[in-house]
């Protein structure tokens, strides 16, 4: 089983809207043993060890444009057949540190999400789930213009520290789970929970 990091997010500043590229350059730095930085390819930058049992690719492109840079990837790069795709995104919807796996919602209210979902939603060559890294708490009954400059802005201080700290072990550790299971995780809302109790269990323990 191989498995493909796939970070979407805007180019440019660092904020909450390309927290994904954010995750994947942590993961990154924490495989840097076996896998090389990434290589620039147009709307794609792209790594992975030498039997490409772990691939990094991180969208070049802006965040409602995500399926264009898929669309690339597939065409140009040859994934093995068996690997799981985990889409590594901001998600509004959960508060730091929190971490979720899921798999395409009918509604989907994350633009970069739902510009990828007609494309991967259908996806027959791999196995695609989605790995939210929670950005809340998101400001209360805001507008969509208030949500819009909320998202492009940046993290605080102590924000960022919780989320290069606390997020990236639970991100680690929910691919660690992946990975020994061999991608064979049969119901994602059951394995999410399963992950997030051997997670809370093992937090317990080192206290």
């Amino acid at each position: 089983m191989s498995l493909v990091l796939f970070s979407i997010g805007n180019p440019g500043p660092s904020n909450r809207h390309s927290t994904g590229h954010l995750m994947l350059k942590l993961l990154l730095d924490n495989y840097s043993s076996t896998v090389k930085q990434l290589v620039p390819k147009s709307t794609y930058s792209i790594s992975s060890n030498n039997d490409k049992s772990l691939v990094f690719i991180k969208s070049n492109t802006y965040m409602n444009e995500s399926a264009k840079a898929w669309n690339k990837i597939v065409a140009n790069e040859k994934l093995p057949t068996d690997s799981t795709v985990i889409i590594l995104y901001d998600d509004f919807e959960n508060d730091i540190p929190l971490v979720k796996l899921s798999k395409f919602r009918k509604n989907e209210s994350h633009n970069g999400i739902k510009n990828l979902m007609a494309t991967m939603q259908n996806e027959t060559r791999y196995q695609v789930l989605k790995l939210g890294i929670g950005i809340g708490p998101k400001p209360v009954q805001a507008s969509k213009e208030t949500m819009s400059s909320w998202v492009l802005a940046p993290f605080t201080l102590e924000q960022k520290h919780i989320i290069m700290s606390q997020s990236f072990d639970l991100c680690l550790f929910y691919l660690q789970q992946i990975a020994e299971a061999g991608g064979e995780i049969g119901d994602v809302g059951k394995f999410d929970a399963k992950v997030k109790k051997m997670w809370k269990k093992q937090q317990n323990g080192n206290e």
